[in-house]
């Protein structure tokens, strides 16, 4: 294996598995399996209309991977952005990019999504994926490249009842967050091509320091995030089986409520690092951080 290539898989490993840890440090109570969408508990308190987030991803030392989260929720519906790319040094030499996309209804304490998109670029090759609902189940999917049709009988489609995926997860774990407050013990994701269970238990709570890389100072609650492989993946694969997340949230004076403001990722290939150094308002207020200098 050459060093290019080694690289390669470790940086994009750590981009995903900060995406998913944030995606996933913010909900409640679990839902269950057979559900056909992710439901928010009905408090009576009025949701946000939304917020910005960034996070910087380090390993090794190095400033890697710039992850953006975005939210903007209308009545009824929600509009999910995420992005990571390689940044500093790391970006440089190496050009890799991921962003996907939700959209859906978001009514009643229900979330139910609509579609789902994203697209993987390296060094100029792309997939692209995309996920049509029916009735907040995944009805349909696309790729290109296309999936290889062993690829798409992994799944079965009685295991896509209830999953969820990744950024329609983001949505309802954010919307949950600011009245719930806890970990989430299980949730079901299905990203196209593969199933897969996230499973979350809680930390006790911890101070936090700050840095020339990480901003936040102060108390914060944690969850445990590991991964339960359940279809679509290759045997000879270690990707998510062997990875682990300590997720730390804290109130950073978004509306909607505690954020994750630290990620710790343990991994067969290493131990990396994220770090939210901004937050703003869907009007662009900032209420976190400083002002992007890229």
């Amino acid at each position: 294996m050459t060093i290019g290539n080694s690289i390669d898989g470790t940086f994009r490993r750590y981009a995903l598995a900060a995406g998913l840890a944030a995606a996933m440090g913010l909900v409640p109570a679990a839902v269950n399996a057979d559900d056909q969408a992710m439901v928010v508990p009905d408090t009576g308190t009025a949701a946000p209309d939304g917020f910005a987030l960034t996070y910087d991803v380090y390993t090794g030392g190095l400033r890697a991977i710039r992850f953006d989260f975005g939210v903007d929720l209308g009545d009824p519906g929600y509009k999910t952005r995420i992005r990571l790319e390689t940044s500093g040094i790391v970006g440089a030499l190496f050009k890799w990019s991921l962003e996907a996309s939700s959209e859906g209804d978001w009514q009643d304490g229900i979330i139910v999504p609509r579609q789902y998109r994203s697209a993987n670029v390296w060094r100029g090759r792309q997939r692209q994926v995309a996920i049509e609902y029916d009735a907040g189940i995944a009805d349909t999917v696309t790729a290109e490249p296309p999936y290889g049709a062993d690829d798409l009988k992994r799944v079965a489609p009685e295991m896509i009842s209830g999953a969820v995926d990744p950024t329609t997860a983001v949505t309802a774990l954010v919307l949950t967050s600011a009245v719930a407050g806890a970990c989430r013990a299980r949730t079901p994701v299905y990203d196209g091509r593969r199933r897969y269970d996230a499973n979350m238990s809680v930390l006790e709570p911890r101070e936090l320091k700050p840095s020339s890389a990480a901003p936040f100072a102060g108390r914060a609650e944690g969850c445990r995030l590991t991964f339960e492989r359940i279809a679509g993946f290759k045997p000879d694969r270690k990707r998510m089986q062997d990875l682990e997340v300590a997720i730390w949230l804290a109130d950073i004076g978004v509306a909607s409520g505690r954020m994750p403001v630290r990620l710790e990722l343990s991994t067969p290939w290493g131990d990396g690092f994220a770090h939210l150094v901004r937050a703003r308002t869907p009007d662009g207020t900032l209420v976190f951080g400083e002002a992007d200098d890229e």
